[in-house]
């Protein structure tokens, strides 16, 4: 008769493959005496074990785990086995087995490992992608799961004998380090200029020339471990604007790479919490405030702000890079405006040929192109803001708990999210994946990489859905795809009840009895006749209805409206005349939309469409009126509003970025909170239901012809519209809200909330996705999930 052992199963769920999991645990093992082994599987991770102090080892587990874990679920159990363990070990995956556990992101390159690259008797000296356990590049070049080298693209790099010796090393810091290389047998630079004319040297060598091309102005497009980056010198205002032209990007700020924290702080103010993310495994870029410029070519890296997005060096090239160059590098995605990132050395040299002067390719194929994440935190708060959710982030989204409850039937899901800032949500298993920002699908290029995105999902997890979640908005780009799909059940989710879906989500709301979604962005689909922007929502008895907005003005030529803030303030502006405030407002628009004062005053009894004729071209204004006489689609921008309260402060150019004049009326609003402007509530004495929009922006113009600066102005206007969230939030005798919609990307905004409303209201803002349209597809998810 077979004899059975005592013997111990562990599972282990969450973040658990590709953080050097196993090789901790079976450290973690020898230590305490046991055999058995530890080995991925399709949940997780297993282990098996026998000996002593068995719960004392599942104990410990937990609290010594490797830093870039995440336990979700853990549970041991007593099993049968006749099988006698004679040591310990690693056990090798199970081939072809279909993985339910979260994907592993990007890791920052560790203290240790950056140790190496800079140490001239180390092997590994000068060498980009030296890595270990917990750190390299993970989602970015994964094929398939479970982790395993041979599922990735750095498979096709053999380990030579030095480098198999530390992967089987107990001791060593690289033992069962899936990305193991060094320079003998693993990823190759090499670097040529835009002729085809290739440089030979070491990597020292390479770097050092790169470095001699960056001082004299030139532009490098540099392969990293997730894409290609745009680089040249910070400090040299002729390259930064070159690089612009080239680029076609005239205005939208670019990051700012520093060699370390200390240099960093030479140049901008920062907290504590700040350094805590660039020293994060995620190690996002951070926007922050410029303390003193030095010799930044700060105009022309960040123009008309007063702030620049910091990016840390986080993997081998750019700390490589930095170092040598020793001055602040300019370190933007790879790619023409609009477009995704670049990711092949053949793509590098057929987009960018016309931008970059030298490139630095490397042989790493990645599988994942990623832009950078970028996070900001509020001045007085420091509430965090997620602009962009990408590298280091992406894909994961710990959602498994809810998951479970809600989606009992196991249906396999896909949330096709926005067009704008597009990203998508899948439910192959148990867990949800959000994908990497992936960007404006109206972008043909962008639009096959979301298509060849989704692809490499399916590959990953052997899915295919069943339920395709999309916009209500018919025209989305993104609705092509689904004619790929076959015998899906299709599902229309309208655009804000999606933001406010996915921040009930984010910040587990939908048991509570009643809240209140604050949700303003720039524009959705909301029926035939209304583009929404500037909404209300109650969730109330497991219900969304919208219980306020701001108040609708006619919407015309759709995209120009949106990239010319003059628009919406005519627009908003043009009926005025039919209302009983003749000469006040001729004034004050007047005041506000002419340029010779002068003759303000010499004819104070013209009509105000006079006035703000000086704007337009004889054309233009013929068109433009005729279209918002007939116009029959009315909006609420929340978005245009800003715009248009912009454009009359001062604002008076084309918008070449989403929120552009939005940025700059936050920056001067928030200089005037700095200097203790008196705030004023320009509603203090209306009773309303909806936000009135002519009212206050009549208000906004009063106060410009009175003198006032833009920036007093400016912050009054958002100082009323949180008390204006205030008055409706007691009409509707709620105390929680939630925010949503990139209108809260606005840290001024924010800062205000917390101020006015943080006291009465629970307030809830999104931390772990962004406000913007990049959380459409999650809030899709949960809007389905919850009121199916």
């Amino acid at each position: 008769m077979a004899i059975t052992i005592k013997t111990q199963e562990i599972h282990i769920s969450g973040r658990v493959q590709g953080v050097g999991f196993r090789p901790f645990i079976f450290n973690l093992a020898l230590e305490f005496g046991l055999k058995g082994y530890v080995s991925n599987d399709e949940l997780g991770v297993i282990i098996i074990c026998q000996g002593e102090n068995i719960k004392e080892f599942f104990d410990k587990i937990h609290h010594r785990k490797p830093k870039s874990s995440e336990i979700i679920f853990s549970e041991i159990k007593e099993i049968e086995t006749t099988e006698f363990f004679e040591n310990f070990f690693i056990k090798p995956t199970e081939k072809n087995i279909v993985v339910d556990i979260p994907l592993t992101p990007d890791f920052a390159t560790c203290e240790s490992c950056e140790t190496e690259l800079f140490d001239e008797k180390n092997p590994r000296y000068f060498y980009p992608f030296t890595t270990c356990t917990q750190c390299g590049p993970r989602y970015s070049i994964t094929k398939k799961f479970p982790f395993e080298r041979e599922n990735t693209s750095i498979e096709a790099f053999k380990m030579c004998p030095n480098c198999l010796e530390e992967y089987k090393n107990p001791e060593d810091v690289r033992f069962h380090s899936q990305t193991n290389s060094c320079p003998n047998c693993g990823i190759q630079i090499w670097l040529k200029d835009n002729q085809g004319n290739e440089f030979k040297g070491t990597n020292r060598e390479i770097f050092e020339k790169l470095a001699e091309e960056l001082s004299k102005g030139k532009i490098i497009a540099l392969k990293n471990t997730a894409g290609y980056l745009l680089m040249c010198d910070a400090t040299n205002s002729e390259a930064v604007s070159g690089l612009r032209k080239r680029k076609r990007r005239p205005t939208k700020p670019f990051a700012v790479l520093f060699s370390g924290i200390s240099i960093m702080q030479e140049y901008l103010e920062f907290s504590e919490l700040q350094i805590q993310q660039f020293k994060s495994s995620e190690s996002p870029i951070v926007v922050t405030k410029i303390k003193d410029k030095r010799d930044l070519a700060i105009e022309e890296i960040s123009p008309n702000m007063n702030s620049v997005g910091a990016m840390f060096p986080y993997s081998g090239t750019l700390k490589l890079i930095s170092k040598i160059f020793s001055k602040p590098l300019i370190a933007t995605s790879g790619n023409f405006h609009g477009s995704p990132i670049c990711s092949t050395t053949e793509e590098a040299e057929q987009i960018l040929g016309k931008i970059a002067d030298f490139f630095l390719h490397n042989t790493l194929e990645i599988k994942h192109p990623q832009d950078d994440s970028v996070v900001k935190f509020t001045p007085k708060h420091h509430q965090k803001i997620v602009f962009r959710r990408a590298r280091g982030f992406a894909p994961n989204y710990f959602f498994a708990e809810e998951l479970s409850q809600l989606n009992k039937e196991k249906n396999k899901i896909f949330c096709l999210g926005g067009d704008l800032k597009n990203t998508f949500a899948v439910v192959p298993n148990n867990h949800v994946y959000i994908s990497e920002y992936i960007g404006d699908l109206a972008n043909f290029e962008t639009y096959e990489r979301f298509e060849n995105t989704v692809k490499s999902y399916q590959e990953i997890f052997n899915f295919s859905p069943e339920i395709v979640l999309k916009d209500l908005h018919p025209k989305y780009e993104n609705q092509n795809i689904i004619s790929k799909f076959s015998n899906v059940k299709l599902k229309e989710i309208q655009h804000h009840k999606a933001h406010f879906s996915a921040i009930l989500g984010e910040k587990k709301l939908w048991k509570k009895n009643k809240v209140l979604g604050v949700i303003w962005d720039g524009i959705g689909f909301g029926t035939s006749t209304e583009i929404w922007g500037g909404e209300f929502f109650l969730l109330e008895n497991e219900e969304i209805k919208r219980g306020a907005q701001l108040e609708n003005f006619a919407w015309i030529l759709g995209d120009k409206m949106s990239k010319t803030p003059k628009i919406s303030a005519l627009s908003i502006l043009f009926d005025i005349e039919k209302k009983s405030h003749e000469v006040a407002t001729i004034n004050s628009v007047g005041q506000s939309l002419m340029k010779n004062e002068k003759e303000i005053c010499e004819a104070p009894k013209v009509r105000n469409q006079n006035y703000l004729k000086q704007f337009f071209d004889e054309n233009e204004w013929k068109i433009y009126t005729s279209l918002i006489k007939k116009s029959e689609v009315k909006t609420s921008s929340m978005g245009r509003f800003f715009d248009a309260v912009s454009f009359v402060l001062g604002f008076e150019k084309p918008i070449f970025f989403e929120g552009e004049s939005a940025m700059w009326l936050e920056k001067i609003s928030q200089n005037a909170l700095d200097e203790s402007v008196k705030l004023i509530d320009y509603l203090e004495k209306e009773n309303f239901d909806n936000i009135p929009t002519k009212k206050l922006f009549l208000k906004v113009l009063e106060e410009k012809k009175s003198g006032k600066s833009a920036g007093e102005i400016g912050l009054n206007f958002h100082y009323t519209l949180i008390k204006a969230i205030e008055k409706i939030a007691e009409k509707n005798n709620v105390r929680e809200l939630a925010f949503s919609g990139g209108v809260w990307q606005n840290a001024l905004l924010v800062d205000l909330a917390i101020d006015v409303l943080g006291e009465k209201y629970s307030l809830n803002f999104h931390e772990k996705l962004s406000p913007n349209d990049e959380n459409i597809s999650f809030g899709q998810l949960n809007y389905y999930l919850n009121l199916k």
